[in-house]
C-alpha cells in the first residue's frame, strides 16, 4: 500500500523514497507526507478527490489524529485554522519543475480557501477571482521554458 508519511520508513534511502511514492502513485495516492511537508505527483489525468464531500471531510478532521491521507486539502485546513483559530500568520510553498502541477495545485488550495471561508460579502468570489494574477506568475519565464 506505501506509507502516508515517508518519516515512517526503516529504510530513508533514495530507493526506499522512490518505492514509496510509485507504488502510491499507482493507487492513484499522488500526496504523501515528509513530516509536515506535503509531495504530490502530477497524476495528468483528472482524479476524483476535489469534491465538496471530500473538502468538508477534510475540514471537519482533526489536524493532528491522522485519520485521512495526505492530502492538499490537509495543508489547506492546518493553514486554515492556524490563520482563524491560532491568529498566526500563514505561508504555503508551491514549488517544482514546469509543468509539475504547480498553478493547479494553488487553484486546489484557493477552491478549499473558498468553500470553507463562504461569506455573505463574496470573499469566495474574490478568492477565485485572483487565479488569473497567479495563472500569469504560473506562465512566466522560467530557466526550463
Amino acid at each position: 500500500v506505501g506509507v502516508n508519511n515517508l518519516i515512517d520508513l526503516t529504510d530513508l534511502s533514495e530507493r526506499s523514497i522512490l518505492h514509496q511514492l510509485r507504488v502510491r502513485y499507482k493507487q492513484d495516492k499522488i500526496y504523501t507526507n515528509v513530516g509536515t511537508i506535503l509531495i504530490s505527483i502530477n497524476p495528468y489525468k483528472v482524479l476524483p478527490m476535489y469534491t465538496r464531500n471530500i473538502i468538508q471531510k477534510y475540514h471537519e478532521a482533526k489536524i493532528s489524529d491522522g485519520e485521512l491521507d495526505p492530502h492538499i486539502f490537509s495543508i489547506s485546513r492546518r493553514a486554515y485554522t492556524n490563520l482563524f483559530d491560532e491568529r498566526q500568520s500563514q505561508s504555503i510553498i508551491i514549488s517544482g519543475e514546469s509543468g509539475a502541477g504547480k498553478t493547479e495545485a494553488v487553484k486546489i488550495f484557493m477552491q478549499y480557501l473558498a468553500d470553507v471561508a463562504g461569506s455573505e460579502n463574496g470573499v469566495e468570489r474574490k478568492i477565485l477571482e485572483a487565479n488569473p494574477v497567479l495563472e500569469a506568475f504560473g506562465n512566466s519565464k522560467t530557466v526550463r521554458n
